[in-house]
């Protein structure tokens, strides 16, 4: 699927306070090692961070609200997608040598029946950047961007520096390839979420 826009920036749309405060009370929260759509990844191939699940309660109604916006905004000036539910956002660290290799957020099936959100699919991925870009080295987030035509996969790595401004989200198509390369120093802290919707006709 070829797309006019690969992703959106909403630079510095989280104010510093608001990012202090969110890791105050994320690094709080009961951490585990990182796995894959198809569970742990106990030789680190393909990922390597740690997260904990940022659950929404009314005390969190405000980030939850502020990002749906952010989303709902992008998606009617660039996908025009049917985007009706969202995932729990996930508090995500990388401390020095983690990583997380080249992968897509969606699935080719929808969720099951069993699932909150049975019969939908991710369409819209979000990342909320909370860490000062001084506090780490590294870290880069790589997209393929397909709103140009070669059909040499390298050729179409972005790097999105301006990704790395404090507050700042990151929307882009779920099924699109993205990687964040490994930390040499510091911790890079983010919010992660999902939006989903239908499955495509």
């Amino acid at each position: 699927m070829r797309l006019k826009n690969s992703f959106c920036l909403a630079n510095e749309y989280i104010k510093p306070q608001e990012c202090d405060r969110l890791i105050k009370f994320c690094d709080r929260l009961p951490a585990k090692e990182a796995g894959t759509a198809k569970g742990t990844d106990p030789s680190g191939l393909k990922r390597r961070s740690s997260i904990a699940w940022f659950e929404d309660t009314p005390n969190h109604k405000w980030i939850y609200d502020r990002v749906s916006l952010c989303v709902k905004t992008a998606n009617e000036q660039y996908w025009h997608w049917t985007v009706n539910d969202n995932e729990p956002l996930q508090y995500t660290t990388y401390g020095s040598g983690q990583y997380y290799g080249w992968h897509t957020d969606a699935s080719h099936t929808p969720y099951p029946k069993a699932s909150p959100w049975a019969g939908m699919v991710r369409k819209i991925s979000v990342t909320v950047q909370l860490s000062h870009p001084h506090e780490y080295e590294g870290g880069d987030f790589l997209l393929e961007d397909t709103r140009t035509s070669p059909d040499r996969a390298e050729d179409r790595i972005k790097t999105l520096s301006d990704a790395k401004n404090r507050g700042t989200v990151i929307m882009f198509p779920s099924h699109l390839f993205h990687q964040v390369t490994p930390v040499t120093r510091g911790t890079r802290r983010s919010l992660v979420g999902w939006y989903l919707g239908p499955q495509f006709q």
